[in-house]
């Protein structure tokens, strides 16, 4: 039997502006990826793809070298990215834009 958790999704700046809320909750089978979690909301929304194209390098395939992921307060670094498996139910997801200042 497959499990499912639920995710907090938490979005900001610009990215928040393209799929139009701050905060939803996403249901995924334990275990899937970064990726997968991504292609969910590339899919489930009509701007996701948009979306998508502002976090990952669709030609290396890999995320934006300035967008930060984080699950539950830590940022993901390093290679391989997209490939962290989400498995704790009610984590909490966080993309971070680039942010400019000045």
């Amino acid at each position: 039997m497959q499990e499912f958790i639920r995710i907090e999704f938490r979005i900001f700046a610009n990215l928040r502006d393209i799929l139009g809320f701050k905060i939803i909750f996403i249901d995924l089978l334990k275990g899937a990826s970064i990726r997968d979690f991504l292609h969910t909301i590339r899919d489930k929304y009509s701007n996701g793809p948009e979306f998508l194209r502002n976090v990952i390098d669709l030609e290396r395939n890999d995320v934006l070298p300035y967008v930060k992921i984080l699950i539950d307060g830590r940022i993901l670094m390093g290679d391989n990215i997209l490939e962290t498996q989400i498995t704790k139910n009610e984590s909490v997801i966080a993309i971070f834009p680039p942010v400019g200042g000045g």
